[in-house]
């Protein structure tokens, strides 16, 4: 599998962590226990944490050609969160997730790197489908879902907590 990066949008870039250069960035972000409130694990204690899970990334990108990848906001070259795919074990299905900065919540950066991943990911990967599993407390991705056009199929326990399982793509049985 191959996917073309960086991808480029209005306002943003987004492209492959380089996890000694970005760690100290994304600290910022990763130990913000607000941001991280819906992401399995919680916050990351610490520059060494995040360079782990930044380098965890990189790894899975050179095994998989997809993974999380940095999300720069264009005007001020900024990091400001992540945006990419994993897979969801209990169904083998890609999923698309994001995580941003929480100075970067309500102007839309979510969605429209959400949306260009997706449509990248659609286009190149051609899986079957793509999902998103978002907590059902999580109001704000649960609309960045509906937003770029995935359908709420089910509600499912992940995590220990009840999550809503979106999705796309041809088959969304």
């Amino acid at each position: 599998m191959s996917f073309p990066l960086p991808i480029e949008t209005d306002r943003l870039l987004i492209r492959p962590f380089v996890p000694d250069a970005d760690c100290e960035q994304m600290l910022g972000i990763y130990d913000d226990r607000e941001v991280m409130h819906f992401i399995p694990g919680g916050a990351l204690a610490g520059v060494a944490a995040v360079r782990s899970n930044l380098e965890r990334y990189a790894n899975t990108q050179r095994r998989l050609g997809f993974s999380s990848w940095a999300v720069v906001a264009r005007e001020s070259e900024l990091l400001i969160g992540d945006v990419g795919f994993g897979i969801f074990e209990p169904t083998g299905d890609i999923e698309l997730g994001y995580t941003l900065g929480r100075q970067y919540w309500g102007r839309g950066y979510a969605t429209e790197a959400a949306r260009a991943c997706l449509t990248t990911a659609l286009a190149h990967l051609a899986p079957p489908r793509i999902i998103a599993v978002v907590d059902e407390q999580n109001d704000a991705s649960r609309r960045v879902a509906q937003r770029i056009g995935m359908a709420q199929l089910e509600t499912l326990e992940a995590h220990g907590r009840p999550h809503a399982l979106f999705a796309t793509g041809s088959d969304l049985g």
